[in-house]
C-alpha cells in the first residue's frame, strides 16, 4: 500500500501536467489540428514545464514560447493535414501557460510572480476584434499596414509571427504587470453574447445561481 501511495506522489507532477495541457489544447484549437495532436501536446508541454523555473526575463520567456510553438508546428498537423500557422500554434501553448502558470500558480508561487509581466495573450478573433473597437487608433497604424488579405485581419490561420508579436508587444504596454488580464475580454464577449441571445445555457446559469443557498457560518476575523 504505502508503495502504491508512493507512485501516486511520483506521478502526481507529469498528471497535473498533462490534465492541463489536455484541458488547454481540446477546447481552444482540438477541432482545428490534427486528432491524436492532445497526446503530442501533453509530451511537448511536459518538457516545456521543466524549463519555467529558469526563465528570468522578457526575452527567456519570449525564446521558451518561440521553442515551444515552433516544436507544436513541427509535430501536429491540422485535421487537413497541413501544416498549422503560427497563429494556430500559439493558442494552444497560450492556455496551456495561463491555466498552468497563473491559474494553478506551477510551478510555484514564486515562478508565476516572475512570469506574469511576460506571458502571453492566447490571442483569437474575439480578442483582436474587441481591441481594434476599443483601440482604433492602435490597430490603423500599428496592425492594418501588415494585413496582406482581408482573410488575415481576424484569422488564426493566416497569422504569422511577426504579426502575432505586435499585438503581444500592445498587451505588454497597455498592462506590463500582467498582460494577460486582456484575455478576460474572451470571457466578458461570450457572457455578453449569451446575455443578448437570452441563451438557454445562461438563463440556466441565472436561474441555478439564483436558487443557491449559502451559509453565513463564516466571519472573517
Amino acid at each position: 500500500m504505502e508503495n502504491f501511495v508512493e507512485q501516486l506522489v511520483a506521478s502526481e507532477g507529469t498528471v497535473v501536467t498533462e490534465t492541463m495541457a489536455f484541458m488547454s489544447y481540446n477546447p481552444s484549437i482540438g477541432r482545428v489540428l490534427e486528432k491524436g495532436g492532445v497526446a503530442k501536446f501533453q509530451c511537448l508541454m511536459r518538457a516545456i514545464v521543466e524549463k519555467l523555473p529558469s526563465v528570468k526575463s522578457r526575452q527567456d520567456f519570449d525564446a521558451l514560447h518561440r521553442e515551444s510553438v515552433s516544436n507544436l508546428l513541427a509535430n501536429v498537423k491540422t485535421s487537413r493535414d497541413s501544416a498549422p500557422s503560427y497563429g494556430q500554434g500559439q493558442k494552444p501553448v497560450n492556455v496551456f501557460f495561463k491555466v498552468y502558470v497563473d491559474w494553478a500558480r506551477k510551478p510555484d508561487d514564486q515562478t508565476r510572480a516572475q512570469l506574469l509581466p511576460y506571458l502571453h495573450v492566447p490571442l483569437d478573433s474575439i480578442v483582436m476584434k474587441t481591441i481594434k473597437r476599443q483601440y482604433p487608433g492602435w490597430y490603423k497604424s500599428a496592425i492594418k499596414p501588415l494585413i496582406k488579405t482581408p482573410l488575415q485581419e481576424f484569422s488564426l490561420s493566416k497569422i504569422d509571427e511577426n504579426l502575432y508579436m505586435k499585438w503581444q508587444a500592445f498587451f505588454r504596454e497597455q498592462h506590463p504587470e500582467k498582460p494577460l488580464v486582456f484575455d478576460v475580454v474572451w470571457g466578458l464577449q461570450r457572457r455578453n453574447l449569451s446575455m443578448k441571445m437570452r441563451h438557454p445555457v445562461f438563463q440556466i446559469r441565472v436561474q441555478l445561481c439564483d436558487s443557491l443557498i449559502f451559509s453565513s457560518s463564516f466571519s472573517e476575523t
